[in-house]
């Protein structure tokens, strides 16, 4: 564990390290707000929030089974199936579908909405045997043959583990429950990453692939426009942190997550000031039209569900390099791994499985460019477009109020097609969108807004005076492309909201870093005094020390001369005397030297329980502040 001393040096030496600590110092804040909504009621709504994903599926009238899987390197996954209709009717299809998640998501995801939205639900109503996986790591699946998940070895695992071993295991597994040769599969963001990742690293399971449909499709990142890319350059140094404090584990689901969704998510303001613009559109898009924001409080209840930090840091990974390749441990432990200094990428043309890709053009996660990036290398796309609406962002494929229409009911006309016995892939459909088809021809493109550098702004991680001089392009990034005068002022509108929270928020982290700064300083001219002035005592103890010694010798030696010119019995006895005041005086140099080393540590060690106390009660009264601002704009 880390002392108050190892930290202290740590974030000295780490303006990275600096920052991200008061990043996530403001973090504490929210969960210090209060909202209007009665204690009682909250804890009423808390329940309603906490539903698990079979007791979802049950309260929309759908049967639901869980199944446990155990992958190859002993990961306990959990399944759930919807395995008739709701009306009790089995199925009728030829082939079992399953469906994943995205990252830091669950099974939840899909059911959540309610049947009138869910993809699972309206799936078994059409006479599918419908299977949704759960990743290791989230809510569902955190169990080990042989682990535990409060070990640092669970969490030893990436999107490349969840491919090559996740996916396969499940796969087998509803095979064999359903007694079929091939099934169909549909990936949300990440649930589409890791099956390329399987079809690309097992490529024996390739023909058990009757149909792939990829949804928010991920792979290259290089183009994304989220906010997300602003934070995937600390991606080592967080992983290094949550590495070391919680074991590699990121973002588990807690009781207090689902408190939050009961209260700041489900209250007006603060359900649009910070559920929805800080954490969903600054990420995912905005889409001040179809997002069903009423689903908000429903969301952060499930929303995150825990995965890996490595997992994250390999998303990171595909921001900051455009190329769509395995984990990368580093220089010298890309070596050991892979006998290269570079990690090697996923053969994408390799995969022979018919995919179709769509898409959301105002998905800043997930970006057209990147989709069709991805759909030039693979060599079986079925087909390939966006969701019939401009404003489509990364979440509408979940949680659009017209997910039915833009979503659903096309994934069920494919399926339709492909689950036909005898249907076989001849080639892409005629709708298919070329890979020059970036945006559509009625619309003008995209004006991608230049950042302004500053000075030193070729660091790896933005610093927070660049956020604040690249506010406006930052948020102007994210934003759609108005289609009409109504979307001009609406947008416009959003940008301003945006400038203005983030803004604060940026400003309170500047004033919290100043203060941080300041305080480090004083701290360590402190500490560096106390440390100067012990060691110059010390040495001037020692050389004190010193002359003494030097006095007595030749004390001793002056009183063995005249000894010898009296007489020799006398000789042995002044030696002697001589011996003795020479080690009596070594024995008291080393004494005051000891002395004088034990309070040099006595100052340091007293200077560091001070440092730990006053950087404790600056930072409380840091988020004190903040915490009242946070109450004052409420």
């Amino acid at each position: 564990m880390l002392n108050i001393k190892t930290a202290i040096s740590f974030l000295r030496n780490k303006p990275q390290a600096q920052q991200l600590f008061v990043n996530l110092l403001l973090a504490p804040t929210i969960i210090t707000l209060t909202t209007n909504t009665p204690t009682t009621s909250a804890m009423n709504l808390f329940e309603n929030y906490s539903l698990s994903t079979v007791e979802i599926i049950q309260n929309n009238g759908y049967d639901v089974e869980v199944h446990n899987v155990i992958t190859a390197d002993g990961y306990i996954l959990e399944l759930h199936r919807i395995p008739r209709s709701r009306n009790g009717q089995e199925p009728t299809r030829n082939h079992p579908i399953l469906i994943h998640h995205g990252i830091l998501g669950t099974s939840a995801d899909w059911v959540l909405a309610g049947a009138d939205m869910s993809l699972p639900m309206q799936l078994a109503d059409d006479g599918y045997d419908v299977w949704m996986a759960n990743c290791r790591g989230n809510t569902y699946s955190r169990k080990h043959i042989s682990m535990t998940y409060k070990q640092k070895s669970f969490w030893n695992f990436s999107l490349h583990e969840v491919g090559k071993y996740d996916i396969p295991a499940t796969i087998d597994y509803i095979l064999l429950k359903s007694n079929t040769q091939q099934l169909h599969y549909i990936g949300y963001s990440m649930g589409s990453c890791v099956f390329f990742i399987m079809a690309s690293e097992r490529p024996e399971y390739q023909p058990k692939i009757r149909s792939q449909i990829s949804l928010a499709p991920v792979a290259f990142l290089s183009n994304t426009r989220s906010s997300l890319r602003f934070i995937a350059p600390y991606a080592k140094v967080m992983n290094i942190m949550f590495q070391r404090m919680w074991k590699g584990m990121l973002m588990p689901q807690s009781g207090m997550q689902r408190f939050l969704a009961s209260t700041i998510c489900r209250e007006k303001i603060t359900q649009k000031m910070i559920c929805e613009k800080c954490i969903i559109f600054s990420v995912c898009g905005s889409d001040p039209y179809h997002f069903d924001t009423k689903l908000i409080p429903l969301i952060m209840g499930h929303f995150p569900a825990g995965t890996s930090s490595n997992l994250a840091a390999h998303f990171a990974q595909f921001i900051l390099k455009d190329s769509f390749g395995q984990y990368d441990y580093g220089r010298t432990l890309n070596l050991r791994h892979y006998n290269s200094t570079e990690p090697p990428t996923y053969n994408l043309k390799s995969i022979k499985v018919p995919i179709t890709l769509i898409y959301g053009e105002n998905d800043i996660l997930a970006d057209t460019t990147d989709v069709l990036k991805l759909k030039a290398q693979l060599p079986m796309v079925l087909d390939a477009f966006p969701a019939n609406s401009p404003y489509f962002n990364h979440v509408d494929f979940l949680w659009s109020s017209n997910v039915t229409e833009q979503i659903n009911n096309p994934i069920k006309e494919i399926l339709l097609k492909t689950d036909d016995l005898a249907w076989t892939y001849t080639g892409p459909a005629t709708s298919a969108v070329t890979v020059d088809a970036v945006v559509p021809v009625d619309r003008p493109p995209i004006k991608q807004t230049e950042l302004k550098p500053l000075s030193g702004a070729m660091n790896l991680a933005p610093s927070l005076e660049f956020f604040a001089e690249n506010l406006d392009a930052i948020i102007a990034s994210t934003m759609p492309q108005p289609v009409d005068e109504r979307d001009a002022a609406v947008f416009e509108r959003e940008r301003e909201q945006q400038k203005l929270l983030f803004g604060g928020v940026i400003k309170f982290a500047q004033a919290a870093e100043k203060k941080y700064g300041q305080l480090r300083e004083e701290i360590t001219n402190e500490i560096t005094g106390w440390a100067d002035d012990v060691a110059t005592g010390a040495e001037a103890r020692v050389k004190q020390t010193a002359v003494l010694v030097n006095d007595k010798i030749a004390l001793a030696g002056n009183s063995v001369a005249g000894a010898v010119g009296k007489a020799e019995n006398f000789v042995v006895g002044g030696m002697g005397k001589a011996e003795n005041f020479v080690v009596g005086g070594v024995g008291k140099a080393e004494q005051s030297v000891v002395a004088g080393i034990g309070k040099a540590q006595n100052y340091v060690n007293y200077g560091l329980f001070k440092a730990d106390r006053t950087v404790g009660n600056a930072m409380n009264a840091t988020v004190g502040r903040v915490s009242r601002v946070f109450w004052f704009w409420k």
